[in-house]
């Protein structure tokens, strides 16, 4: 179960981070009047940390340990928490 649920989050990190690298314009209208190419490059590095934890993803869900596939999950939340609070803060 853990193993699908790993496989699962791999797919969104993959749909995300393409989002964030390549669709930026669409997140830019969203934050404040402040440099653009700050607010790019915070939505580019956000999206190869998702490309790098749907990489160890892969890896993860292959090797199938639990402990790992545990630490994972609580890095995959920390960074998307690290994220979604970054990214209110450029909203607001």
């Amino acid at each position: 179960m853990i193993r699908l649920l790993i496989f699962a989050s791999v797919v969104l990190l993959i749909i995300i981070s393409v989002f964030l690298l390549k669709k930026s314009s669409v997140f830019l209208p969203l934050m404040h009047n402040e440099d653009l190419d700050e607010n790019k490059q915070f939505l580019q590095q956000f999206g190869v940390f998702y490309l790098i934890l749907a990489a160890i993803g892969i890896l993860v869900g292959i090797v199938n340990w639990t402990f790992f596939s545990l630490f994972y999950i609580f890095g995959l939340l920390a960074i998307s928490a690290v994220f979604s609070v970054m990214f209110a803060r450029k909203i607001l």
